[in-house]
């Protein structure tokens, strides 16, 4: 039987992939999602690297980000943000008889504070052996020196922890600011909290609102709740915010 061929994936141009060129080939899969923190559309190479997306559209600490910013080439400890740039290092540790090493972060992100920082992901389930992470370990002093920081954020397989189920509904409720609720509405979840009111089942229910809504009670910051160790439902513990987003500074708790 003759081997399968693979052509090139259409469709991606209005997308950023990143310095690396993510799912040329119809071979390998793309997960999509969009940003407006990353300006518009992009193109993700796991379903683990759009978990980290969400949390990255979800953290206020987090101001903008991109895919696969640039290249770090490990022998000269030099930043390539071009396919021309690799090139050159490529050309030039030929000409010195060795070989180019490049490692790429899957994402660059820049802090309200104006610091900049690469994020490798990882699954919980395939860390990486102990090659890999002295590699990660050599890119993190380099970066370091360059200014970055370098975080690794593991993301859990295990489709029931809650973070697998919450951040998709947060960040779907992100995106939809043209829903959500008044600041009037702060009133009445303070008479509910001082009333006793300490689940999410509680406020919904002294509001008159559907389950569908705590989503969006939490990213509008009206609500506050341990979005990473519990799952949304009517007994997930909550309280009011009034206005703070901290329960979603999720990448630095996250990071190791």
């Amino acid at each position: 039987m003759k081997a399968p061929t693979y052509g090139k994936r259409g469709g991606l141009t209005g997308l950023d992939r990143g310095s690396r060129k993510v799912a040329h080939a119809f071979g390998k899969g793309t997960v999509l999602t969009h940003s407006m923190k990353a300006r518009g559309g992009i193109a993700l190479e796991s379903n683990s690297e759009r978990l980290v997306a969400h949390l990255l559209n979800l953290d206020p600490d987090v101001v903008s980000y991109s895919t696969q910013p640039f290249a770090v080439e490990l022998t000269t400890s030099s930043i390539a943000r071009t396919d021309e740039e690799k090139d050159a290092l490529r050309a030039r540790a030929k000409q010195r008889g060795g070989k180019a090493v490049f490692y790429t972060p899957d994402f660059g992100i820049v802090w309200a504070s104006g610091v900049q920082a690469a994020v490798e992901v990882k699954l919980d389930r395939f860390l990486g052996d102990a090659e890999y992470q002295r590699k990660l370990k050599l890119a993190g002093s380099i970066l370091f020196e360059q200014g970055y920081e370098f975080l690794q954020l593991v993301t859990p397989g295990d489709w029931r922890h809650p973070l697998r189920s919450n951040l998709p509904l947060l960040h779907q409720a992100n995106m939809r600011q043209d829903i959500w609720p008044t600041p009037a509405i702060a009133d009445r979840i303070l008479e509910l909290h001082e009333a006793g009111a300490e689940t999410m089942g509680a406020f919904l229910g002294g509001l008159n609102l559907e389950a569908r809504m705590s989503p969006l009670l939490l990213v509008s910051g009206h609500l506050k709740a341990n979005v990473v160790e519990q799952a949304l439902c009517y007994a997930t513990p909550a309280g009011p915010a009034f206005g703070d987003l901290s329960h979603l500074q999720l990448v630095r708790r996250l990071a190791q």
